[in-house]
Order: structure tokens, then C-alpha cells, then sequence
């Protein structure tokens, strides 16, 4: 039997170092590079990235303890969420910034998702293999 909580608090912890590293090396790069204008798209990945840590380690907490069978509906879900809610986001920094100015804002906020993709997969396949 697994400890949900610890699971979800090492879930959130993981991440959140992982988020943090990332912008770490954004903001490096962007005191090196000013020129490439990366300090708000850094802001935005990071933003982005831990609104959705958190926001899905309480729900698979909550969903883990309450509705165990709907695990992987979750997982399914989750994803289509994401992929939408990233979307949107560019979608108001495209109408925020302008055509001219989203090629840094695209790149950056790919870096942060497909990395926090690779994590939630590789964590959560994880966790699933050993129940």
C-alpha cells in the first residue's frame, strides 16, 4: 500500500526543483543574451509549469484517495487538459506580445512542457508499476 500524501508531496517537490532549475538556466541565459528577450517567456513557462504541478498533484492526490479505479481516466484527461491549457496560454501571450515576438515565448514554454511531460510520464509510470 502506497502513502498517497507522500506520493503527491514527492510529486510536487520533484517538480518544483525541476521548474526551478529550469528557470534558473532561462534567466542565465537571458543575462548572457539580453538581446533575446527571454525574461518574460521564462516567467510565463514558470508560471505555467507550476500552476499545473500544483494543481494536478492535489488532484491526483484527492482522486487517488477517493475514486482509486479512476486513475487512469485522470492520466487521459490530464494530458488533453494540458495540451488545451498550453495552448491557451500562448494563445493570450500571442495576443499580448504580437506575431513578431513569439518565436522566443514558443520555444521556451516547449522546453518547460515537454520536460514536465517527460517527468509526470516517467514519475507516474513509475508509481503505477509498482501498485
Amino acid at each position: 500500500m502506497m502513502d498517497v500524501d507522500k506520493v503527491a508531496k514527492r510529486y510536487f517537490g520533484i517538480g518544483s526543483l525541476i521548474v526551478i532549475f529550469l528557470w534558473m538556466i532561462g534567466i542565465l541565459i537571458d543575462t548572457i543574451r539580453p538581446e533575446w528577450g527571454m525574461t518574460a517567456p521564462v516567467w510565463v513557462s514558470t508560471g505555467f509549469s507550476m500552476f499545473f504541478l500544483i494543481t494536478f498533484s492535489l488532484l491526483w492526490r484527492w482522486v487517488s484517495k477517493e475514486k482509486k479505479e479512476s486513475l487512469t481516466t485522470l492520466y487521459s484527461v490530464v494530458s488533453g487538459f494540458r495540451m488545451v491549457l498550453a495552448l491557451f496560454t500562448l494563445f493570450i501571450c500571442f495576443l499580448v506580445v504580437g506575431r513578431d515576438a513569439m518565436v522566443p515565448y514558443v520555444l521556451v514554454f516547449m522546453a518547460f512542457y515537454l520536460i514536465m511531460v517527460g517527468f509526470h510520464t516517467i514519475y507516474f509510470s513509475r508509481i503505477t508499476n509498482r501498485q
